[in-house]
């Protein structure tokens, strides 16, 4: 199959390499032409593309047989509301406003939001699954990554949904040297909730699980995490900050998350599980 991938950071290299090897015709897109050169370096059909440019989106989706976007806001953009503002609706709502234009009657879609989009409106619920209830705040992280939802839903059995924790792997910090940067960078003050349940997500279970939707044509919204239940931001931030003698983070709840526990039984019934995701040591006690 010919297949795009639109962002190809993280996880959409990740994705990309395996669906190369899985024999896929595989064109990768970055924002910038120093990023394609590196790109180019692993992938022969690399070009240049920013999701909110509708005729250079156009050229692109024509002819794939599937789209993947893994597109997402710089976290460095992400940690005031107005640095959200700035980026979120472009990088998400935009790119997927011209994907959908763009896309082909058969072409599947296949993107990656955020759990952030229950925000605390499930926190009532023993454990919050795909039907939960979904946040209705105006900070501009969860409503347009629920806007551009949206706009995927709109295809039908077309598109792939995955509302996914934060993401690490190779290369990315460790949580304690995130800590010790919210502290020296951030002012010791941070956009999220306390009392939120720290899911995450391993790049490689990320880039499984878009090759799952491709291979077995699943559609829908799929929670995409780890099954087992991890501490809150404060239990967990706060140790490693005492750990480091810092004192505890500033917690601003801007970004509500959930606190309840998480479902992936829907993803787990189409036979995908995110096994590389959860690290036992971040669970203990100091």
């Amino acid at each position: 199959m010919k297949v795009l991938v639109i962002g190809a950071g993280f996880v959409g290299s990740a994705a990309a390499r395996q669906l190369v090897d899985l024999g896929h015709d595989v064109t990768v897109t970055a924002t910038s032409a120093e990023k394609v050169e590196t790109l180019r370096e692993s992938f022969p059909r690399a070009v240049v593309l920013r999701g909110s440019e509708e005729e250079t989106v156009r050229e692109a989706v024509a002819g794939q047989d599937v789209v993947v976007v893994t597109a997402g806001p710089s976290a460095q953009g992400s940690m005031t509301p107005e640095g959200r503002a700035k980026t979120y609706r472009d990088v998400l709502v935009r790119t997927a406003e011209n994907v959908v234009a763009a896309a082909g009657p058969q072409t599947r879609l296949v993107a990656l939001s955020s759990l952030s989009v229950y925000g605390d409106a499930a926190n009532h619920l023993e454990v919050i699954d795909e039907s939960a209830p979904v946040t209705t705040s105006a900070d501009p992280s969860p409503s347009n990554f629920l806007a551009m939802e949206q706009v995927y839903a709109s295809t039908g059995d077309r598109a792939t949904i995955f509302r996914c924790g934060d993401i690490f792997g190779p290369g990315d910090p460790p949580i304690a040297e995130k800590v010790a940067m919210a502290h020296q960078y951030l002012g010791g003050s941070v956009p999220f909730s306390g009392d939120a349940l720290l899911y995450r997500l391993h790049v490689d279970d990320a880039a499984e699980a878009v090759v799952h939707a491709v291979h077995h044509d699943i559609s829908g919204i799929f929670n995409l995490t780890h099954a087992q239940v991890p501490p809150t931001n404060a239990k967990l931030f706060d140790r490693l900050s005492a750990e480091q003698g810092l004192p505890a983070l500033q917690y601003r709840d801007e970004i509500a998350s959930p606190s309840a526990p998480i479902s992936v039984e829907k993803l787990r019934t189409s036979g995908f599980e995110a096994v590389r995701s959860f690290d036992p040591a971040l669970a203990q006690p100091a």
